[in-house]
């Protein structure tokens, strides 16, 4: 029974998709296809219109009461918790706090999803406490790391723009332009999610994005270098600005270049550089280091030392304790090193 018969006007449009066998084809998967093989389609375009009435503008809640009920239950935006017990990174809250990055970063509301709009240079994000939906402690911590990790995909694609690092806007999804720059965007957050000791997971989106992916891969497999030039670049211009807020905070910054006590000089020690101590997918720690250039991997260092690691506040004390563990730790594996160096340099006269 409707009280007021003013309907509002629903329009639906699509394209009705046959291959040429007459089968039917999803919207998706004909989106994802290369011109080539959409050459072969038939394609229809159709659009379906629809009068539809708010629901207050009948008496269905007098007549069928608990029908309403569902449809209310069905619709109803889930309890928005705190975020107690949520993994936090300080530097990256700093970051929004004091909004420190390169372009506005809007997270206090609450949003459907995360995006970066090219059109506004605005990166939006749905409230921390969204992604607080966990049933256990763990869960409810790795929710912040995921609110992180979306943060740092979103900053990856406002690197884009021709000011920063001018990469190529993407198309639609399923276009090799889309598809790569989304590819830069998740490597670029899982790589630095490593660096910051945390893991990112792989979200229901990315899954999807795979198939593209490899799309463009078949098509030119050599694309993957350039892929990794823009995620290379895309997590310095990153982790350079984080640091800032890092060095604010009275903590180490993740780049060398950007530590004040790191050291420099003729005559002094080479350096470790990348490096960190990190928690690996079956719980336990371990430290990764770079040393004249040369990478030096992950070895496994006891809890306790982490956990004193972790501990320290003061940066100093912390670039220190790294120092001095990555020493003990690959001690071996440099002086094998210099060994192998130094036969390279008799070799070479």
């Amino acid at each position: 029974a409707v009280r007021r018969r003013k309907p509002s006007l629903l329009v639906y449009w699509d394209v009705l998709v046959k291959d040429k066998n007459g089968h039917k084809v999803s919207s998706d998967e004909y989106k994802a296809m290369s011109k080539e093989e959409k050459k072969g389609m038939d394609v229809i375009p159709f659009f379906k219109a629809f009068p539809v009435y708010n629901i207050d503008q009948t008496n269905l809640a007098e007549v069928q009461p608990e029908r309403v009920q569902k449809l209310m239950e069905k619709f109803k935006v889930p309890e928005l918790r705190d975020k107690e017990g949520m993994y936090a990174h300080a530097a990256l809250d700093r970051m929004i706090e004091t909004q420190g990055w390169l372009c506005p970063i809007q997270a206090n509301k609450r949003e459907d999803g995360a995006y970066y709009s090219p059109a506004r240079d605005i990166v939006v994000l749905p409230m921390k406490e969204q992604f607080n939906i966990g049933n256990t402690p763990e869960e409810i911590y790795r929710g912040g790391m995921e609110f992180y990790s979306t943060m740092l995909h979103e900053m990856s694609h406002s690197t884009m723009t021709p000011e920063r690092l001018n990469r190529e806007m993407g198309g639609r999804f399923g276009d090799p332009k889309y598809a790569k720059e989304e590819l830069v965007a998740e490597l670029t957050a899982a790589m630095i999610s490593h660096s910051m000791g945390f893991d990112m997971k792989v979200t229901d989106n990315s899954a999807a994005y795979l198939d593209s992916w490899i799309g463009v891969l078949k098509q030119e497999p050599k694309f993957i270098v350039s892929v990794m030039a823009d995620v290379n670049k895309a997590s310095d211009l990153i982790l350079d600005q984080v640091d800032k807020q890092r060095l604010a905070l009275n903590e180490q910054p993740y780049l060398t270049k950007n530590d004040p006590f790191a050291p420099l000089g003729e005559g002094e020690e080479v350096p470790f550089k990348n490096t960190a101590i990190v928690k690996t997918r079956n719980g336990d720690y371990a430290i990764r280091a770079s040393y004249d250039g040369v990478e030096l991997g992950l070895k496994k260092v006891s809890k306790d030392t982490a956990k004193t690691y972790f501990q320290l506040t003061d940066y100093k004390d912390k670039a220190a304790f790294l120092n001095m563990t990555a020493h003990k730790t690959f001690e071996p594996d440099i002086a094998n090193l210099k060994r192998t160096q130094a036969v390279g340099a008799k070799m070479s006269f």
